[in-house]
């Protein structure tokens, strides 16, 4: 089981898939879409992907069809791209949503196939950037006490990754240079 750190991960080496996750609001699309350009990487946003193939939104899938059948298609998504991308040897980034990397088979697959982030922000600043959470699924009833109880649940996950960025103190050139540096470093 890997774990975060800021040290290289020898088995790491060279992969071209690039993985984004964290909670919702740490700015897994903002950072992956800003990456994937520099680098001249393919951008795959996983929930944008679902809610194309689905012709809905996350929030209405969540409610007409419910968690279950929609983390059956995220973790779908999640493995049929990465086999496309390897097959493809294309570069990559993935962004995730907050909750598909809980599943132990996607989380295999990525770490197995990609270089995991996790982008790491404070509850203060998820809760700003969410606001009144009208189209996060997962949020019901006070935002702050349910991002603090998901997150609670999901740091065990997250913490198996390749890189930790604490992105607290950072403006959004400093977060996007240690990704590209990091990035750059794990190809060397």
């Amino acid at each position: 089981m890997n774990k975060c750190s800021s040290m290289e991960n020898p088995s790491t080496s060279n992969r071209k898939i690039i993985t984004f996750i964290g909670m919702m609001g740490t700015g897994k699309s903002k950072f992956g879409r800003l990456v994937a350009d520099h680098l001249s990487y393919n951008f795959y946003d996983i929930d944008t992907l679902i809610e194309k193939d689905q012709k809905n939104t996350i929030k209405n899938i969540f409610s007409k069809k419910g968690e279950t059948f929609f983390r059956k298609i995220e973790k779908d998504k999640i493995k049929n791209l990465v086999t496309d991308i390897i097959e493809k040897e294309e570069k990559a980034i993935l962004s995730l949503g907050g909750g598909a990397f809980d599943d132990r088979e996607t989380r295999e697959i990525l770490n197995a196939n990609t270089f995991v982030i996790w982008l790491n922000t404070p509850i203060d600043i998820l809760v700003k950037r969410v606001g009144n959470a009208a189209k996060r699924p997962m949020i019901k009833g006070d935002v702050r006490n349910t991002i603090k109880d998901l997150l609670s649940k999901r740091i065990k996950y997250y913490s198996i990754c390749d890189y930790k960025l604490d992105t607290n103190d950072l403006v959004e050139g400093q977060i996007l240079n240690k990704i590209l540096t990091k990035i750059r470093n794990q190809n060397d």
